[in-house]
């Protein structure tokens, strides 16, 4: 089991092994939805160990040492991936994979893809994204400055005070995400792995205690930070941005076309900021 473990959950109180409260509702001060109808829950500021225990038989090597993080100030971070039709409202285009015109087309035919998560979207693409929504007018009015998270922010908010492989428990499902089924028996064609056809709409699982939707699989989501494998030896305690440079940018949560072992809390991997994979989508938030 991996030893991982929220020992404080807002700044100012006492260590403890405790998790937060339950999911917000949307009528609660700590949910905002901004201009375009996206919706933002409040993630409080506070102390967890984030990676992988040396003994944790799931865990790669980047995902060592497990190390303590401060998170020193209360975030905002999506309650969903970007869909579809926020990303095209604000960029003008739709560049997924599993849109109506898009090159998976034949896999959502008749369905609307609307809310599903965008796909086939850079780093780079998802910076800008941020940079077009912070400049339009309601956004300015209300000095919400979107960004991407930085991969501690992302596993803390995953993790939601859970100390398992995922914040479901140790074992993660496709009836509680949308990921590829692991096959237990060898591999055949009899006992292929089952793959989803394609993603699914934002928010059809169960959310965090946080209350964020699709932390596990549907699209791997964008980091801030640079990656490298060794950063964890190295890395501040404090509110941890990641190295100066890096080998490419950081993804979390696994995606659609992966099983559960790269959906973990902990688990890291990267991709060129400029590479439009299939399974990558961005969640955005803001910081106070």
């Amino acid at each position: 089991m991996a030893l991982l473990a929220v020992v404080s959950l807002s700044a100012g109180e006492p260590a403890g092994d405790r998790r937060p409260t339950a999911a917000r509702n949307e009528e609660s001060p700590e949910m905002v939805t901004n201009s375009i109808g996206m919706r933002f829950v409040k993630i409080p500021a506070g102390e967890f160990l984030m990676g992988s225990a040396a003994d944790d038989p799931a865990a790669a090597d980047n995902e060592k040492p497990a190390h303590r993080v401060i998170i020193s100030r209360p975030f905002y971070l999506g309650v969903h991936e970007v869909t579809q039709a926020q990303y095209e409202q604000v960029m003008g285009e739709n560049p997924s994979w599993f849109a109506p015109d898009g090159p998976g087309r034949r896999d959502v035919a008749g369905l609307d893809t609307a809310n599903h998560p965008v796909d086939r979207v850079s780093w780079e693409e998802a910076v800008e994204f941020c940079r077009r929504l912070s400049a339009l007018p309601a956004e300015r009015a209300a000095g919400r400055v979107y960004c991407l998270p930085t991969e501690a922010e992302w596993e803390y908010a995953c993790r939601a005070g859970t100390t398992t492989s995922f914040h479901t428990g140790e074992s993660l499902t496709p009836a509680a995400a949308c990921i590829r089924a692991a096959s237990t028996e060898p591999a055949s064609k009899s006992h292929a792995p089952q793959v989803p056809r394609s993603t699914r709409p934002v928010g059809s699982f169960p959310p965090n205690a946080f209350g964020l939707y699709d932390m596990h699989g549907n699209v791997w989501e964008w980091c801030a930070d640079w990656y490298d494998p060794d950063y964890y030896a190295r890395a501040p305690k404090l509110d941890p941005a990641g190295p100066e440079t890096g080998t490419g940018k950081v993804v979390r949560g696994g995606a659609w076309n992966f099983d559960a072992s790269y959906a973990r809390s902990a688990h890291r991997d990267f991709t060129r900021a400029t590479r439009r994979d299939i399974g990558n989508g961005v969640r955005i938030g803001y910081r106070l």
